[in-house]
């Protein structure tokens, strides 16, 4: 079972993003995410201009972080680490 994603829990992810890749590990970890060997993807939406997060499982009970700017979803970190984006829309 998951521990609860406090607001310092994620306070903590987006500062760490910021720091070096041991403090992203760790707070990726505490927040039941299994951090990639490369950060790069991750320390990129993170350290957005406005960004903020948000935790929530998935119908399997895998913790994903979802990434906003704007208070909308640009990107989501499974649990795996691996990053996704939202479905574009079509014209």
């Amino acid at each position: 079972m998951l521990r609860p994603a406090t607001t310092d829990a994620l306070d903590r992810l987006i500062a760490s993003a910021f720091d070096v890749d041991r403090e992203l590990d760790m707070a990726l970890v505490q927040l039941g995410v299994l951090p990639p060997l490369d950060l790069s993807v991750i320390r990129s939406w993170l350290t957005l201009d406005g960004v903020g997060v948000r935790a929530r499982c998935n119908g399997d009970g895998h913790r994903i972080i979802d990434v906003l700017v704007e208070r909308r979803i640009v990107a989501s970190i499974g649990h795996d680490g691996a990053v996704e984006l939202p479905f574009a829309a079509s014209a």
